[in-house]
């Protein structure tokens, strides 16, 4: 997207100068000691105008987190001219997530909807993604 033929994460230590995936910086307290800097629930800003903020009816939501690093800032306004829009917004602006305009379904959340997603009650975002594999079925179907 891009066009980085280097784009990498620092978690498979390569010698990038693209560093897409960087540690986070902040943990999230009361994580066990020895877990993930990013490990429990969290409260993320939805953004008006994306298709998160749709699915999740409200400009606020809590994320459900298990991992040590997130999207570099500094490739933000890059991501942003190659049609990627931020969907969402942790407490100090950082990017929790992210969509592209035109897929049918493309969003990469720093937060783990799956982990409050249940058969009774799935996250938005996991009731989303079902809704559109079903729509895709059925347009296969037509053809």
């Amino acid at each position: 997207m891009l066009k980085l033929s280097d784009a990498d994460t620092v978690e498979n230590m390569t010698d990038t100068d693209n560093p897409v995936i960087t540690p986070i910086a902040c943990a999230l307290p009361n994580r066990p000691e020895g877990g993930p800097k990013m490990y429990g629930r969290d409260p993320v800003r939805v953004l008006p105008g994306t298709r998160l903020r749709e699915w999740v009816g409200s400009d606020e939501m809590v994320g459900d987190y298990f991992c040590n690093y997130g999207v570099n800032g500094e490739y933000e306004r890059r991501f942003a001219e190659a049609g990627m829009k931020v969907s969402a917004r942790g407490g100090s602006g950082e990017i929790r997530a992210v969509e592209l305009a035109g897929h049918r379904f493309y969003v990469a959340t720093l937060f783990q909807p799956q982990l409050q997603s249940s058969k009774e009650k799935p996250h938005p975002v996991v009731k989303a993604f079902v809704e559109e594999c079903e729509r895709f079925r059925e347009e296969r179907r037509k053809q």
